[in-house]
């Protein structure tokens, strides 16, 4: 073999590999020194996200590459940077439908009953109060359908409208048989009147 093994310096003493090098994040000119045993490893520096250009803050031809904020729906509040006055008004029958909509999710729910359901809220608290009517399903525990819509309003309503559910009312006015599944038609067949 002629030269120098790849293994061996210039003056023929072993070379070390590189990657077989302890990391150590310090001092610069320390490369592979390890660190006191009593001393924490620092924490890497965070990367900085690339500043926009003026042309893709304003929606210019750049506006199209990668490092730009679409203009989306799957942004983060975040994201925004000013100051947005306003109002913001959710209409009772919104909260009624939601309260509705959680409480049929259950189990043994098989439906609203006549009364429906009523919402309280309390604007100076953030808090909200449910009145609610349901009918449950024959051979369902009466008792723990109720529990479980209380549980299953309270945390929708509470993720929904970003305020805290007080109480929530369960009144259980009508026992309903389950509705019969209605049996497949055939492929190539049509439903006779």
């Amino acid at each position: 073999m002629t030269g120098p093994d790849r293994r061996q310096t210039e003056d023929g003493g072993p070379r070390t590999d590189p990657g077989s090098m302890p990391y150590f994040p310090g001092m610069p000119g320390r490369h592979g020194a390890n660190p006191p045993k009593e001393a924490p490893l620092p924490a890497p520096p965070a990367p900085a996200p690339p500043a926009p250009a003026a042309s893709e803050a304003r929606g210019g031809p750049a506006a199209g590459k990668s490092g730009a904020v679409p203009m989306t729906l799957q942004g983060a509040p975040g994201d925004v940077t000013v100051a947005v006055e306003g109002r913001i008004v959710i209409e009772d029958a919104v909260l009624e439908k939601i309260a509705s909509l959680a409480a049929a999710e259950v189990g043994g729910v098989a439906g609203p009953a006549p009364a429906g359901t009523r919402v309280a809220v309390d604007e100076e608290g953030g808090e909200v109060t449910v009145d609610l009517s349901i009918a449950v399903a024959y051979g369902s525990v009466v008792k723990d359908v109720a529990q479980a819509v209380q549980q299953n309003v309270a945390r929708v309503a509470g993720l929904m409208l970003g305020m805290r559910v007080a109480a929530v009312n369960v009144s259980v006015q009508d026992v309903l048989m389950p509705a019969a599944p209605r049996p497949r038609e055939a492929p190539g067949q049509t439903a006779r009147a």
